[in-house]
């Protein structure tokens, strides 16, 4: 399984090159910042191979979440968490012959203040502890050493991957 995760700050201005750079590269993609909004329909952003996209719109000017599943693969949205509406995060149920896996992907914008990103993304990782693979991409705007990021992946039992 291949998932790719990029900051497209804009996604209507760059759709046609990432057509082509997706391929069969990946089997998911994540995209932050995707600058949308409900003016955007979804079969503006179809895929060759992949399912309509799961989408998280804010507006044209800033945050906004897409996430690109092969069509092979069954997935649903997950909504049972209960997040205020500056919390942008989706969370997908990803179904692999016997086993379920959650994927976060999610936005945190630099403006907002680390600790209500995590707190609010710890609540709604709650909501979904039964899962025991957990995979969260996306644009933290937090490194690996620094407190937030650090301590959110030690009370979630979760491992950073990135370096």
């Amino acid at each position: 399984m291949i998932i790719g995760n990029l900051n497209i700050n804009s996604l209507s201005a760059k759709f046609n090159g990432l057509k082509t750079y997706i391929g069969d590269n990946l089997d998911i993609l994540v995209l932050t910042e995707t600058k949308l909004d409900n003016t955007f329909l979804n079969n503006q952003f179809s895929i060759h191979g992949f399912s309509i996209p799961y989408r998280l719109d804010r507006n044209r000017h800033g945050g906004g979440i897409m996430i690109y599943v092969r069509e092979d693969i069954r997935s649903k949205l997950l909504i049972k968490h209960n997040t205020p509406n500056d919390f942008e995060s989706l969370f997908i149920e990803i179904s692999f012959r016997k086993s379920k896996w959650l994927l976060c992907g999610t936005y945190h914008p630099p403006s907002q203040s680390d600790q209500y990103f995590f707190d609010n993304f710890a609540k709604a990782l709650d909501v979904y502890s039964f899962y025991e693979k957990i995979i969260v991409t996306g644009d933290l705007n937090a490194q690996e050493g620094e407190d937030p990021l650090d301590n959110f992946c030690l009370q979630n039992g979760l491992t950073n991957i990135v370096k």
